[in-house]
């Protein structure tokens, strides 16, 4: 999951060629190619997520239920830390590229407008 948001990250990263129509649709294309892509990622990301919550919680329930509800919430959030920053670095990739996305359409129709008004 990781070496797949760092590729697409690594993608974004990479300036867009503005005045080229063929060069945006072909980047839009990517782009709605790692959107599909992305959407599989985040729901295997989140169910194992919840799997590792609900063992947890399974295996550490005698211990938890002796806490008061704040520290057994707040020993839950420290154990699942890190699955929480993946799901939301991977949401955040979504959000970005979905912005991306409908900017490089905005950018197209403008140049193909501006190509027919010369």
């Amino acid at each position: 999951m990781h070496k797949e948001a760092d590729a697409m990250q690594e993608y974004l990263n990479i300036p867009a060629t503005l005045d080229d129509p063929a060069a945006l649709t072909t980047r839009l294309q990517k782009l709605d190619v790692y959107l599909a892509r992305l959407s599989d990622i985040i729901t295997r990301a989140r169910a194992m997520k919840d799997y590792a919550q609900n063992l947890y919680l399974t295996e550490n329930e005698d211990k938890l239920t002796k806490l008061s509800a704040t520290v057994s919430n707040r020993i839950i959030k420290t154990f699942l830390y890190e699955f929480n920053v993946t799901v939301d670095r991977l949401e955040l990739l979504y959000s970005t590229m979905s912005h991306i996305s409908k900017d490089l359409v905005t950018q197209i129709s403008y140049i193909k407008q501006q190509m027919l008004l010369k």
